[in-house]
């Protein structure tokens, strides 16, 4: 390659069909100077839906690669600057000088000892999906918040939150009936094992009675939090009910 009649660098090049053509590297331009810097944002949701006991959301990522070019030179020059493809991405701004199967290539003009600044933005969109069945009702919550719902879509979302945590808070009464239910029938069961001890033991029938009356205060106590268990028992099957009723009646 000669530029001007002097000799600029040397490349191979394999063979072109008619109108084809090619970007060649024959040399290293030593008067542009040339660094790169990049920057992502972090997922936004760009629209929200519901059906089907099903939420899905559309979600956008923001890729930015900003080139910033000096030409030293003391002559304008046009920059070719090719940026590998990705995959999943379209091209946001600017419009690509070409397109090839692989890259990108954009265009830029560098002023004669002058900065100049090329941002290419990519953007990827693509689809999230949840089942509202097992979803927190934090995790309902971080919905709500979101700024595309419709006033509509808000209301039933957070419905099902209400629903979700009014479940959340009688399963936890649940568990800790269920501890407690565990703890007493320790209690009795040494009480028991007390009273079998002194029965055999003369002299000490004062102490067999005071752990006999021990004994039916336990018991009394384990009936009421089995009767408790049983009305959550209730509780926990009559909002689960609402839970999927709801969700069944979801839609935006």
């Amino acid at each position: 390659v000669y530029d001007a009649g002097v000799y600029a660098g040397e490349a191979l090049m394999e063979t072109l069909k008619a109108s084809d053509k090619r970007l060649i590297s024959y040399g290293v331009d030593l008067g542009t100077r040339i660094t790169t810097a990049f920057d992502s944002n972090a997922e936004t949701v760009v629209e929200v839906h519901a059906g089907r006991g099903i939420l899905s959301a559309k979600m956008s990522r923001v890729e930015t690669t900003t080139y910033n070019a000096r030409n030293v030179d003391a002559k304008a020059k046009t920059l070719i600057v090719e940026q590998p493809a990705m995959a999943q991405y379209t091209v946001v701004s600017p419009k690509p000088l070409e397109t090839t199967a692989n890259a990108w290539r954009f265009q830029l003009e560098l002023p004669a000892n002058s900065p100049a600044k090329l941002p290419v933005v990519l953007e990827r969109v693509y689809d999230q999906t949840y089942s509202l069945t097992s979803m927190t009702p934090d995790g309902i919550m971080v919905w709500a918040q979101n700024k595309t719902l419709s006033d509509s879509a808000r209301r039933q979302i957070e419905q099902l939150r209400d629903l979700k945590n009014q479940l959340a808070g009688v399963s936890a009464e649940m568990k800790s009936n269920d501890t407690s239910v565990a703890s007493v029938t320790n209690d009795e069961d040494r009480a028991r094992q007390n009273i079998g001890s002194l029965n055999s033991v003369s002299g000490q029938q004062q102490q067999v009675q005071t752990y006999a009356r021990q004994l039916s205060d336990l018991e009394s106590k384990i009936a009421g939090l089995r009767d408790r268990h049983a009305e959550l028992e209730k509780q926990k099957t009559t909002l689960q009910a609402q839970i999927d009723g709801t969700i069944e009646k979801m839609s935006f």
